[in-house]
């Protein structure tokens, strides 16, 4: 049995990419203490997208209710955690002072693209099962 095949090599190289990424960034920032900083952002860009994959994965079960209040209130949940985690990482280091217009744009814009791509799918597998069910129920008549 093939693991890697034409489909999913991809996203096994950039999963394999961001583990190995992510393990480098936590090793210098606890064993070797580099004075650079920037390795909290991309602490941060894991963190925001773990959260984001988590709360689009939800709409599964949120499929009762109408679409764009769903997509909204995801997007009003994943502001607020983020938010509420710059707030509390402000009280350990010195935030900018746009740090929160920035937090909004950071997470707005990935967020509209993800959720845009999420849904786009989501509706090409809606459109698919319901060709299959049209077809099953034209075969059961033809029958």
């Amino acid at each position: 049995m093939k693991l890697i095949d034409k489909k999913n090599f991809l996203p096994t190289v950039c999963t394999v990419y961001t583990v190995i990424s992510f393990i480098k960034i936590i090793l210098e920032a606890f064993f070797i203490h580099t004075q650079d900083t920037s390795y909290i952002n991309f602490v941060w860009i894991f963190i925001i997208s773990v959260i984001a994959t988590f709360i689009l994965s939800l709409h599964y079960y949120l499929q009762k209710f109408p679409l764009v209040p769903v997509i909204a209130g995801q997007y009003l949940v994943l502001l607020a955690i983020v938010a509420l985690g710059v707030f509390i990482e402000g009280n350990f280091v010195p935030l900018h002072a746009d740090a929160y217009r920035d937090m909004f744009w950071s997470v707005t814009i990935p967020y509209i693209a993800g959720a845009l791509i999420y849904y786009f799918q989501f509706w090409l597998e809606i459109n698919k099962a319901g060709k299959l069910i049209k077809d099953l129920k034209k075969y059961q008549q033809n029958k």
